[in-house]
């Protein structure tokens, strides 16, 4: 077993607390080391937790976590946090069936304040936690960890603008992994913030603008001069904090992230200074690891790995994620005509659109993390004669509502999402889960829903959507895989709109499944059929327009009917096919099969679908108990 002598002293923050200042670059070489070691054999965030160890000791040797309020962005570089707060003998269980969640989680720690998988979301939740501070008179702490890519939200914006007018003590560090450290900026930078973030100048300076002030006649024109004076050095020296500045927080730096003692010895001075502040610190994902510095967009998220040569075990071949599917697919399609635009909000590696934007840059639009904007503007693009496809997660989606409903849906704009992640995404858990989309496409004027349920029916529906101009259109589609020798790129199959599938007709039990439940589905036939009952079973392929006269029909045909559904039981495609149904049918159903409105955690699809008892064995084994009786 490796030794980590100065890790293995640390169980909990207070603990780290009694080491010396000299001491912290040791403890920084273990807490790197242990996380190589763990992930090396079972996976997980990589690159990102590897850049935020130094910062993640400073924050807790300086801060008195839990009870000053530590809150990070996204979260998906929490390990460091974790292992100091009490969760190292865990890690090895991160992201499985039961373990520690990929994310800050409340449920596991009290260190963990807010259940992160989104961006954007901790200066405004910093911003709350400082103000409730201030409105019952305590007196504690308030950081914020945000990254450079989540600065740029929306959302982050809009909590600074806020923050810089009610001006409440607060800390955000945006924690910069884009740019390289550079030296020569560095250096000033060092010296200047150091004597800016001192206590003695801060203090002097009030001092100095409280006695200008009361100068008889032109004391305020002189202090006004003399902000006027400090603020435009600042600009001019500090160039990267002038946006922040203007936004009302006083903004430090950039300063060396892994140099350790010194962000220790700069959080001691800002945690002093009054008023909003911002501390910029220069990271580089995948510190202290060679492979994942040299590709960390490789090793973001990593399966096990050779931790010598960084080496992840080889896939199989022929399989090929339904994401690149998509990617391929839209190259053909933009190949053969150039009205084609591909949007993602800051999804290029996650959406397959990697080898796209390569091949047509002038074609891809990563708007980054602003899937308001993105939405809109996708709406807009169809105006001035453009095919915008919008690829995105179903989680993300969420966050786009208003736009999809007042910038898309209600002036039925051509926008076709192509909606990854769709049901049940496994290790990323809760938020991550894309379990309400059909419910609220289905709920929208003028939205058309395409749900395939094959890796070849995402490439022939892709080509529909080419030529599709009377709606806005939604395909959706999960986290998974297909063979690639069955696939056929060069003729993708025609589609005839809201037209249903039969897979086989049987008398006793209709099962509707919609996507990609159709192999649970068929395995559940096999195994109703093993018991004697005889089984119709319905691709619905298309949910808006419905195939109304098929699916009725088939009802007709059979004695029961259930439906088959990977979403929420009440943000799914049930409540819309049931108001459908002809009332005198009714009386024929069973049961939707479909995930409870809880919580999902994070674990492998299939142990999620047996927990929930919506396996095949599940499902059958309720489908006979329900028919039976």
């Amino acid at each position: 077993m490796p030794s980590y002598p100065y890790l293995d002293k640390i169980q909990f923050p207070e603990d780290l607390r009694k080491l010396k200042e000299a001491e912290l670059p040791m403890v920084c070489r273990d807490l790197r080391e242990y996380i190589i070691d763990t992930l090396a054999h079972v996976g997980g965030h990589f690159a990102s937790n590897l850049g935020v160890v130094e910062l993640t000791v400073a924050l807790h040797y300086v801060f008195e976590t839990p009870a000053d309020r530590l809150i990070w962005d996204v979260g998906h570089q929490t390990y460091p946090h974790k292992i100091l707060t009490g969760r190292k003998k865990e890690l090895p269980t991160v992201r499985k069936w039961g373990g520690l969640s990929g994310f800050p989680k409340r449920e596991e720690s009290k260190f963990d304040l807010y259940n992160t998988g989104h961006a954007g979301t901790s200066i405004s939740q910093a911003l709350g936690e400082a103000c409730a501070r201030d409105l019952i008179g305590q007196d504690y702490k308030v950081v914020a960890v945000i990254g450079d890519a989540s600065i740029a939200t929306g959302m982050a914006l809009e909590a600074m603008n806020h923050g810089g007018h009610v001006k409440p003590n607060m800390i955000v560090i945006l924690n910069d992994n884009y740019m390289s450290i550079s030296k020569n900026v560095g250096s000033i930078s060092n010296y200047l913030n150091k004597i800016i973030s001192s206590q003695i100048y801060n203090k002097g300076k009030a001092l100095v603008y409280r006695f200008l002030k009361w100068i008889p006649l032109i004391g305020p024109a002189l202090e006004t001069m003399a902000h006027n004076m400090e603020s435009s050095f600042k600009h001019f020296m500090l160039r990267p904090g002038g946006l922040f500045e203007d936004l009302g927080f006083t903004y430090f730096g950039p300063i060396d992230g892994h140099d350790v003692e010194r962000v220790v010895s700069m959080l001691k001075n800002l945690s002093h200074i009054k008023g909003p502040i911002l501390l910029h610190v220069l990271t580089q994902k995948g510190k202290g690891y060679k492979p994942a510095e040299a590709d960390p967009i490789k090793y973001h998220g990593v399966t096990p790995f050779n931790k010598e040569d960084g080496k992840m075990a080889s896939s199989d071949s022929n399989k090929i994620g339904l994401s690149k599917i998509v990617g391929k697919t839209l190259m053909d399609l933009t190949k053969k005509d150039p009205r084609i635009a591909v949007i993602t909000p800051a999804m290029i590696e996650g959406s397959g659109l990697r080898e796209y934007q390569e091949a047509y840059p002038k074609h891809t639009f990563d708007v980054g993390i602003a899937e308001q904007h993105s939405v809109a503007f996708a709406g807009a693009m169809t105006n001035g004669g453009v095919i915008p496809y919008m690829c995105i997660y179903s989680t993300f989606l969420t966050r786009g509502m208003d736009q999809l409903v007042e910038d898309v849906s209600l002036m039925n704009l051509p926008v076709r999402f192509v909606i990854d992640r769709a049901g049940i995404v496994g290790p990323d858990g809760e938020t991550h889960q894309g379990l309400s989309d059909l419910g609220y496409l289905a709920g929208l004027p003028n939205m058309d829903i395409i749900v395939p349920s094959s890796a070849q029916d995402i490439i022939d529906s892709l080509h529909f959507l080419h030529s599709y101009e009377e709606h806005p259109i939604a395909i959706r589609f999960p986290k998974d895989t297909g063979n690639l020798s069955e696939l056929n790129f060069d003729s993708p199959n025609s589609i005839s709109k809201g037209k249903g599938r039969v897979v086989q007709e049987g008398k006793q039990v209709l099962l509707v499944s919609i996507g990609f439940m159709l192999p649970i589905a068929k395995q559940v036939t096999k195994l109703l059929e093993e018991k004697g009952i005889s089984v119709f079973l319905l691709d619905l392929f298309w949910l808006r327009p419905l195939d109304k006269d098929l699916l009725v029909r088939a009802i007709e045909a059979t004695e029961r009917f259930a439906i088959l559904d990977e979403s929420y039981i009440h943000a799914g495609a049930s409540g819309f096919l049931l108001n459908e149904i002809p009332p005198k049918l009714l009386n024929k159903f069973l049961k939707t099969f479909a995930l409870p409105s809880e919580p999902i955690h994070h674990g492998e699809r299939n142990q999620i679908l047996a927990h929930y008892q919506l396996d095949a064995e599940g499902i059958s084994e309720e489908i006979n108990q329900l028919y039976q009786n």
